[in-house]
């Protein structure tokens, strides 16, 4: 950089502190391919300091095609150390099973619009991630049945959200599906976290009774929020049982405050919420990431855990870098 005296600054000769705070504020893909590719020794910092890769969020603003192997780079850079990871839209069982076998310190997942995660594969790797204190599964069109193939021992959670789209969940489910006396969710929440403190079920299909094993078996819980439920009444007795949660959110609550209510169907409050342009246009490009995927499936899907395979290493990947 050209100074007024004509005198020309050597970046690469930053001290590595004020280097690893600048790094501290970048996302995982501005270090990827960014930051960390400006020289080697930006790169060796990049690469060599794991607490820039504790906490990873990748959104739908990285190219979906290049996302999964960025996602394998920072699970490899955070070398056992990752606590953290948040992403939508591109994540596969694939790239889930990546992670539980090699981010075993993973306190938080967070996964929203997710398509291509299973079931079987989310539980599984749930069952690899004993560590785990956060769950947040938002509109990534499971059935439910993951709950049952959780390991029951897993009790380590504290916070838990699976949040659904009340329509999406009807067009699924009305033809085929018979609710039980308890779901299969609330169940599994009632019999397998005695730690949970927080619950969010936007959208969801819980019943009373499944709500009241819930409230019976989760005495630690502060949170609970059920807004759009419409599946359930709230009694008197519900009432009771709900009176000790510090924060409660019933179903016919605004939604405006959730951070993806432009997705959720409800015209309730559609009238009422129409949030800032910038939200607005944010929504709707995340929706078109989401629509678009899917016609992508078919031919020449983007198997990148299998291609990161392939070159070996991350470092393989972001190596052709060269010396200033």
């Amino acid at each position: 950089m050209e100074e007024e005296e004509g005198e020309s600054r050597d970046w690469t000769g930053m001290q590595s502190d004020a280097l690893s705070t600048i790094f501290g504020k970048l996302d995982a893909a501005d270090l990827l391919t960014g930051a960390g590719q400006v020289c080697h020794a930006w790169r060796r910092l990049a690469d060599g300091d794991t607490t820039l890769w504790r906490r990873v969020e990748m959104t739908h603003d990285v190219d979906i095609l290049e996302a999964g192997a960025m996602a394998c780079a920072a699970v490899d850079r955070a070398a056992g150390t990752m606590e953290a990871f948040s992403a939508d839209t591109f994540v596969t069982d694939l790239l889930l099973r990546y992670i539980s076998d090699r981010a075993f310190s993973l306190k938080s997942l967070q996964l929203s619009f997710c398509d291509k995660v299973s079931d079987k594969g989310l539980a599984e790797a749930i069952n690899r991630l004993p560590q785990l204190e956060e769950l947040d599964i938002s509109f990534c069109s499971l059935y439910g049945n993951f709950c049952e193939l959780v390991d029951k021992n897993r009790s380590q959670l504290k916070c838990f959200r699976l949040n659904e789209c009340w329509a999406d969940f009807h067009k699924r489910f009305d033809a085929a599906y018979e609710r039980m006396e308890i779901d299969p969710e609330a169940s599994w929440i009632a019999n397998s976290m005695p730690r949970l403190q927080v619950l969010q079920l936007i959208g969801s299909e819980v019943t009373n009774d499944g709500l009241m094993a819930i409230l019976d078996h989760c005495p630690h819980l502060e949170s609970l929020d059920i807004r759009m439920c419409y599946n359930r009444q709230i009694d008197d007795a519900m009432k009771s049982k709900c009176a000790r949660i510090r924060n409660l959110k019933l179903p016919h609550d605004p939604i405006s405050d959730f951070k993806y209510w432009a997705y959720v169907d409800s015209e309730d409050y559609s009238e009422d919420y129409s949030g800032s342009d910038f939200e607005v246009d944010m929504h709707d490009d995340l929706l078109d990431v989401v629509m678009d995927d899917d016609a992508d499936d078919a031919d020449g899907e983007f198997n990148y855990v299998d291609d990161y395979d392939d070159v070996g290493s991350e470092s393989a990947m972001y190596d052709d870098v060269d010396d200033i």
